[in-house]
């Protein structure tokens, strides 16, 4: 992969963070933040395909979606973090 140790330290860190924030969300959440940004081996989806699987609208998925990242920008800020350079 080319990647020297220190950037493979930081992705698997920034991976282990972003474990702990998606788990401080609701299952729907989760599940539909990892669908459109292709976390956790997901691959990205829209929020069409998103609302189709899980039986609701694209509005209500939409906004699923931005609750999980309202919840998560504050979780990222008490970790100290700026949401900015990560969402």
């Amino acid at each position: 992969s080319g990647a020297d140790p220190e950037t493979l330290l930081q992705e698997s860190e920034i991976g282990s963070l972003v474990d702990d924030w998606l788990a401080q969300l609701s299952e729907r959440q989760r599940s539909v933040i990892e669908r459109r940004y292709g976390l956790n081996g997901a691959d990205v989806a829209t929020l069409d395909a998103i609302a189709s699987d899980l039986g609701l609208t694209r509005e209500r998925v939409r906004q699923i979606q931005m609750e999980a990242l309202s919840k998560l920008r504050k979780r990222i800020a008490q970790d100290g973090l700026s949401p900015d350079s990560l969402l």
